[in-house]
């Protein structure tokens, strides 16, 4: 069994590229392993990014633009995909067919001790409030997890500022901005969310979107 990792598993049906975060601090945590196939060449990789269409994966995936190549899931499934871009340290991919974000997350949590199970960051694009003094100012929740999220606004927090955040269908703990960069803000909570909490409200609004 394995800890929560720092991958992101998105749920808009986007290709999940880097470029939508810029500057963004990199995660502490180490990322889900993947092996990647070439032909017959097997290398290992890991999953920074994934989402139904695509995934942004760091490694030595030494391959040109346009190449075809298969990816490990953590579901046990295989999926095929082409190379769309490469930078310095990520190769982003493309999937021929969609695949289950939602399974990929269970299995991800189904996967940890059961003592010390942990929500991995799960992007979501969902709108919310943030409290400064007496007023309520409007924001985006980029991603969540057990331990953060990760805050998109005109007018957020200095770093090291208590925070609290409302949205609907799911109670947040306050928390401390940890990172701040431009309309992107990183929130560290106070106490950790339980994935019991947090993965009925990602259903739901995965629901939402595939309605």
């Amino acid at each position: 069994m394995t800890d929560a990792t720092a991958t992101t598993f998105v749920l808009p049906a986007k290709l999940p590229w880097q470029s939508d975060a810029p500057c963004v601090p990199e995660p502490a945590e180490p990322l889900d392993p993947t092996t990647v196939h070439i032909g017959r060449i097997a290398v290992a990789s890991e999953i920074r990014e994934i989402s139904q269409l695509g995934a942004t994966l760091r490694g030595a995936v030494d391959v040109p633009l346009g190449a075809a190549l298969s990816m490990e899931l953590g579901t046990g499934q295989r999926v095929d995909a082409v190379v769309a871009w490469r930078g310095e340290q990520d190769v982003g991919v493309r999937f021929t067919r969609p695949i289950d974000v939602m399974a990929l997350i269970t299995r991800q949590l189904v996967a940890q001790p059961a003592d010390r199970r942990r929500m991995p960051r799960v992007e979501v694009r969902a709108a919310a409030w943030l409290r400064k003094n007496e007023r309520f100012l409007p924001a985006t929740i980029r991603n969540i997890s057990a331990g953060g999220l990760q805050l998109e606004g005109d007018t957020l927090p200095v770093v090291g500022e208590t925070v609290q955040v409302f949205m609907e269908g799911l109670g947040i703990p306050p928390g401390e901005v940890s990172w701040r960069h431009d309309r992107l803000a990183g929130v560290r909570f106070e106490r950790e969310l339980s994935w019991q909490a947090i993965l009925p409200w990602v259903k739901e609004v995965h629901a939402g979107r595939t309605r």
